[in-house]
């Protein structure tokens, strides 16, 4: 595995386009008269989220047109996303860029056959969309291998043995991806290092703390601890503390209180992604897509990295966290 690349194919070559044939799909026009893209995220209050609007947002400017970010005040909210994923339908914009929750899957095909009989493109963003075939792709970071690239530096921290847990931010989607991507990695590669139990935060702050705090009472010998998700990695880091632990911590995603946590020394790192580029790629497709042009993968990787106290100050980290 790559030591700070994770995923096969880079952002630059898997967004190469191929014509398609047919006629481009016309898109509604806002108040200004430019093309509209409609976005639906996860929710629109975290950080992570706000990274990802503000590439949107760029790539809108960049490109002459009118975008919407929406989604909920949480991260466990499937019916209020799938009602904002209707009403960005009904109002057939040029494309429409969709990451769902675990609790909308189910909900969500059926409002995307409607999006593909009006002639919208959907790309689905963040997380892949199950039981539909309606996004022309995903853009989205390699989850599994960021759950794998996790245990790998984690075991490098515990010297291969020890008792490790996992707090998650979900049961399916992207949290199941980087929680099985862990566990796959640790059975396969660390037969000395014991995953003594798996919870679910559901991406709250509040009961990913709870949940981080049974663990470390069930199990005072814990070695190592892996969140899927900066809420889940933030609580992890505060029980540790609070208990007076030496246990290394591990996680996903860079908010600005991760990289404060990871200065101190509370985190020792994470795997973050890029939301800036996973929104602006989003966008970037979509406009593509309205006139005509299809991506010419079904998956877009956006590249995430390996960062320490050590090495976020480098190029290479900083241009991925939006530093350069």
């Amino acid at each position: 595995m790559k030591k700070l690349l994770v995923g096969v194919a880079s952002v630059a070559l898997a967004l190469s386009l191929s014509a398609c044939s047919g006629s481009p799909t016309e898109g509604t026009s806002g108040s200004s008269g430019s093309t509209k893209i409609a976005l639906i995220a996860k929710a629109n209050a975290s950080d992570y989220w706000t990274m990802v609007k503000n590439g949107a947002m760029a790539a809108g400017t960049d490109l002459g047109v009118e975008v919407s970010f929406n989604g909920p005040d949480t991260e466990s909210e499937g019916d209020k996303q799938l009602n904002q994923l209707q009403s960005a339908v009904n109002d057939k914009p040029a494309g429409i860029g969709f990451a769902p929750q675990d609790s909308a899957q189910d909900g969500a095909p059926a409002i995307l056959d409607q999006a593909k009989a009006d002639g919208i493109p959907v790309v689905a963003f963040d997380t892949p969309l199950n039981a539909s075939d309606v996004p022309i792709t995903t853009v989205a970071s390699d989850n599994s291998g960021i759950g794998a690239q996790a245990a790998e530096e984690l075991a490098k921290l515990i010297g291969s043995t020890g008792e490790v847990a996992i707090v998650a931010h979900g049961e399916t989607g992207t949290a199941a991806a980087r929680r099985d991507g862990f566990k796959t990695w640790i059975q396969k590669n660390a037969p000395n290092i014991t995953i003594v139990d798996v919870q679910n935060g559901e991406s709250d702050p509040a009961k990913s703390r709870d949940k981080a705090q049974g663990i470390l009472q069930a199990h005072p010998n814990l070695v190592g601890f892996f969140g899927t998700d900066d809420d889940s990695t933030i609580a992890i880091a505060d029980e540790v503390k609070s208990k007076g632990m030496n246990t290394k911590v591990v996680g996903v995603d860079a908010s600005p209180d991760v990289l404060t946590l990871i200065t101190s020394g509370e985190i020792d790192g994470i795997v973050t992604q890029n939301p800036y580029n996973i929104g602006y790629k989003t966008v970037q497709i979509l406009v593509e897509a309205s006139k005509g042009t299809q991506p010419s993968s079904k998956t877009i990787v956006s590249e995430s990295v390996w960062v320490t106290k050590d090495n976020m100050n480098s190029d290479e980290v900083k241009k991925v966290l939006g530093d350069s």
